[in-house]
């Protein structure tokens, strides 16, 4: 008890010394707060594509349109979310071109001098990462993978009703490329994707003949982006 006593006394003749000033600069006298992280925005954006798809079922679509790859054109949308580089990107394209029916007789293809429509309408959900580097701002690699629904019509003009088809098949895809910005809104992107499309096709026709299954394919893409 003598002690603390003492060492209250002493306390009391240094708070005198010192003076008030000092009390009150001692109070306030803080560690510094670390500022508090800031976490990215979400980014919405949209695109236009265009490119080719070269036919998983190559001999197929030559038979049939007389080349294994054609054109596709379409466009979507781009949200990034507040989690480093992740995004989730909902797109569709569409395919269309004209050909001739036609049956495979001992390996060979016969065609039949009929007309027929073929259209594909892809629809795609993808999840990915982007990559981002301090040193390229502007240059933004990423990889996704997801869900592919593929909507098919196949039409002929003077074709009775149960020759006609249109059915949606349903497979996945990955995919990988690379945006440059050449704005802070706009950009332009380059990339590869594989889609498997299984069981869609085979049952009859030439794609039964050639013993092919699946509409999917490996596609080049060009994307045109706007937005952050």
């Amino acid at each position: 008890m003598v002690q603390m006593t003492q060492i209250t006394q002493v306390l009391a003749v240094l708070l005198l010394l010192i003076g008030p000033g000092a009390v009150d600069a001692v109070a306030q006298v803080q560690p510094p707060t670390a500022p508090a992280p800031r976490s990215r925005a979400i980014e919405i954006g949209g695109f236009a594509m265009f490119g080719q798809i070269n036919f998983a079922a190559s001999e197929s679509f030559d038979a049939i349109i007389g080349d294994p790859a054609g054109p596709l054109l379409g466009g979507g949308a781009h949200v990034g979310l507040p989690f480093g580089g992740l995004f989730v990107e909902v797109g569709g394209w569409k395919f269309n071109d004209d050909g001739e029916r036609a049956f495979v007789s001992n390996g060979q293809v016969v065609s039949l001098g009929i007309p027929v429509e073929i259209t594909l309408t892809p629809i795609e959900i993808s999840g990915g990462w982007r990559f981002r580097f301090n040193k390229i701002p502007r240059l933004l690699p990423y990889a996704a993978g997801g869900f592919s629904s593929y909507g098919y019509k196949e039409t002929s003009q003077f074709a009775a009703t149960t020759e006609d088809l249109e059915e949606r098949f349903n497979g996945y895809h990955i995919l990988g490329g690379a945006e440059v910005k050449l704005l802070r809104w706009l950009g332009i992107a380059g990339e590869v994707a594989w889609t498997t499309i299984p069981d869609s096709i085979g049952e009859a026709g030439v794609s039964a003949a050639f013993n092919e299954t699946d509409l999917g394919g490996t596609s080049f893409r060009m994307k045109i982006t706007v937005g952050r």
